[in-house]
């Protein structure tokens, strides 16, 4: 390939300074049918093996020589190929641990990709049938691979890049730099146009970002919005309609809790910091027990709820005391001179407070003052006794209402700040379970404003149209749709037309 081009070089130069221009061209021609043309076969046939061994200039010569011929155009085919053969292969390899780090899974793909990136806009010289083969290649792997089989579902994509997007936003001894976090977030975006399944990214991630912005764990402010900004960018004000609401409601409870503290809330002898969150823009569960909290916590939340329904008529509050957390001052240990500071969850709090008037108690007792169901007050025990915070004081390993506990006035620590570490659950099957059912209710609506447009349609051009709607979200499965127009002929929004099965006629 070398010679040819350096040849036809040489020609192209000798026939510009002795020939007619007419003569030079059919020169030209003529050497390219000879030198390019008459070997097709084996030209393309080395491009398997130059894929393989990341021959980039040879990538580069074969390039030119085929674009002087356009010849390159089933080559298109074998890269988009390879690409996903890649990237298929690489998590292949990382299958096992990649399912349950996205940190892994998301950096593999990164490196399938930024590789044929750079020699599509380098060797390939940017060209567009190449750039639209690797999309291609990219979309297949990332989409259908070995870490979706691993994980038994077909959404497990779109979860990891979630995760890894919540663990780059999340504030920790490890951040990078700010100018680091804008490029992840880069290549983030870069991968989320390849997800086909967006409603599963866009639930993990408004979960994960609900967290952040209710413990105050976001690395930067800045960069929130700037990920939000491309998300609307990508997919539109809708899809971030709700997580813009977000940061307006968190906004809104700042001032509102500077005007508590300046008013109603002037006796209240602690920090108390109120988040008063929309129930239709934020993914959080309501709580699963009962719960009775301390004393004076209760007396302020009262005065907050006081203070807020007077604020706006109508609104009412519910307390989501799973999500709460605070800080206590432990004193009289051995081990520390100046006590110890513990950053606990309220049902954390609400345990440990009861041990200022008593040395001992059963959790029969613990759960009569503060009402947490069996589960939890287990749970819940088990942490403070596994942080060493609280000891038993019966014989015996399993826990149960007669276990008797005491706070340990023994406990040793080297930080004066200690966090006593949260059970959290895995939500995940509850997560998929809530993102199949608002999938339903959206090829539901789709459909309903296909037939209102159309007024009467076949099955069979329902069906695609609906597909066409809603592929922008999600992959629409084939099932789904037969169920969504049995349950609105069931509604009766639609109805089947006589002596025509399959086709469909909206009813007004």
């Amino acid at each position: 390939m070398v010679k040819v081009l350096a040849r036809l070089d040489e020609e192209d130069k000798r026939s510009r300074l002795y020939l007619h221009s007419s003569t030079a061209a059919e020169v030209k021609r003529t050497l390219e049918r000879v030198f390019i043309e008459n070997q097709l076969d084996a030209l393309r046939a080395e491009f398997p093996a130059i894929l393989e061994n990341d021959r980039t200039d040879d990538m580069a010569r074969l390039f030119e020589l085929l674009r002087r011929v356009n010849g390159f155009s089933c080559l298109r085919d074998t890269f988009e190929l390879y690409v996903q053969a890649v990237g298929v292969a690489a998590l292949q390899a990382v299958a096992k641990q990649a399912v349950n780090d996205p940190k892994l899974y998301v950096e593999t793909i990164l490196h399938v990709l930024n590789k044929y990136r750079d020699m599509v806009n380098g060797s390939l010289q940017g060209d567009p049938g190449f750039l639209e083969a690797l999309q291609k290649g990219c979309r297949k792997f990332i989409n259908e691979n070995a870490v979706c089989a691993e994980a038994l579902t077909p959404t497990k994509s779109p979860e990891l890049l979630a995760r890894y997007t919540d663990a780059i936003l999340r504030k920790s001894a490890r951040t990078p730099p700010e100018n680091e976090l804008e490029r992840l977030l880069d290549d983030i975006m870069e991968i989320f146009t390849y997800v086909e399944d967006k409603d599963v990214f866009q639930t993990f991630y408004g979960k994960a970002l609900a967290k952040r912005l209710i413990h105050g764990t976001s690395a930067s402010e800045d960069l929130e919005g700037t990920m939000i900004g491309k998300l609307k960018g990508a997919c539109g004000f809708e899809f971030t309609s709700k997580l813009q609401r977000m940061f307006g409601d968190v906004s809104v409870s700042k001032d509102k809790a500077e005007i508590f503290r300046k008013g109603d809330g002037k006796a209240v002898s602690f920090d108390f910091t109120p988040l008063v969150l929309a129930t239709g823009a934020w993914p959080l569960q309501s709580p699963t027990t009962d719960f009775l909290a301390p004393a004076d916590l209760h007396a302020c939340a009262a005065l907050f709820s006081t203070f807020y329904e007077r604020e706006f008529a109508g609104r009412r509050l519910k307390w989501l005391h799973q999500l709460s957390k605070g800080e206590l001052r432990g004193a009289g240990y051995a081990s520390s001179k100046v006590g110890y500071v513990f950053q606990a969850s309220l049902y954390q709090m609400g345990v440990l407070l009861l041990f200022n008037e008593h040395k001992q108690l059963s959790l029969a007792d613990i759960q009569a003052s503060t009402r947490l169901a069996d589960a939890v007050l287990v749970n819940t025990i088990k942490v403070l006794m596994k942080t060493k915070v609280m000891t038993r004081v019966d014989a015996g390993e399993e826990i149960n209402k007669d276990t008797t506990v005491c706070a340990n006035n023994n406990f040793k620590s080297k930080r004066t700040r200690v966090l006593i570490n949260i059970p959290v659950g895995d939500d995940t099957p509850a997560t998929v379970k809530t993102i199949e059912e608002d999938r339903l209710l959206q090829i539901q609506a789709a459909i309903v404003r296909i037939m209102k447009m159309r007024k009467q349609l076949q099955h069979t051009q329902l069906v695609t149209e609906t597909i066409a709607m809603v592929q922008n979200r999600f992959r629409p499965k084939i099932q789904s749709i037969k169920r969504s127009i049995d349950i609105l002929i069931e509604k009766e929004y639609l109805e089947r037309v006589a002596d025509q099965k399959d086709v469909y006629s909206y009813i007004a």
